[in-house]
């Protein structure tokens, strides 16, 4: 579930989504016409491009290094297996972005201020983009966190997680169900808080998740928690929130 498990991923302007959403979406970066769609645009640029140069690096094509990426693994672990140092990879993603940057202000695209801002983002983003796995595993870590988090909702409840489901698909958010059961909805989000808590606790020790983005992800948990529980679904849909 993003909203309990994404990591706080406001990148960068031009280094948003980056090497998983361009080999997920096949190497095309949208060029955007206006607002959002401009901003979108932007963004797939910069991702394409800090794919490109990591390639280019490396020394294979974009479309190996693609091909890689959806495998799960790292832009390092190319790098790596080319004998390539991924500092150099990130050395040669900051520079190249840093230098769309500057052109993006040169022409007005961008102003001076929210450039600096882009750029002083740029190595932390540059090192995710090459140490990070992008793979599915991401989203199913999502889904089964999302479940655990249910569960926990349910065990506080008093109610079967079948019958938990079954109120969200007639309609009823949690935090109605608790109240049917005259629980506290403060203990149940305490409750969520603490089980997706404890999946993180346990990604970052099985090395799936660095500890600064689950620190990241566990300032968000206590507002997350109370939007999960406090969502009204649509009547009939999904019994379960929505994972966007």
């Amino acid at each position: 579930m993003k909203q309990l498990v994404a990591a706080v991923t406001v990148a960068a302007l031009l280094l948003a989504g980056g090497s998983a959403a361009w080999a997920q979406s096949g190497g095309s970066g949208g060029s955007g016409a206006t607002g959002g769609a401009a901003q979108q645009g932007r963004r797939g640029h910069g991702a394409r491009l800090a794919l490109q140069t990591a390639a280019t690096t490396i020394g294979v094509s974009p479309q190996d290094l693609i091909g890689q990426i959806r495998g799960g693994k790292t832009v390092a672990a190319v790098a790596t297996e080319h004998g390539v140092d991924p500092t150099s990879v990130v050395n040669a993603v900051v520079t190249a972005l840093t230098q769309q940057i500057d052109q993006a202000a040169a022409q007005g695209t961008i102003d001076a201020t929210r450039a600096e801002q882009a750029k002083q983002k740029l190595p932390d983003r540059a090192n995710r983009f090459v140490n990070e796995t992008k793979s599915t595993h991401g989203r199913r870590r999502g889904r089964a966190v999302l479940k655990d988090a249910v569960n926990a909702a349910a065990k506080e409840i008093g109610v079967s997680v079948a019958d938990l489901k079954q109120a969200r698909k007639d309609g009823k958010s949690i935090a109605q169900v608790a109240k049917d059961h005259d629980k506290s909805v403060d203990d149940v989000v305490n409750a969520v808080v603490k089980q997706a808590t404890s999946d993180i606790d346990q990604a970052v020790k099985d090395g799936k998740l660095d500890s600064k983005k689950a620190d990241e992800i566990k300032q968000k948990l206590p507002d997350r928690a109370k939007q999960l529980v406090n969502r009204e679904p649509h009547r009939g849909g999904s019994s379960v929130p929505p994972t966007s």
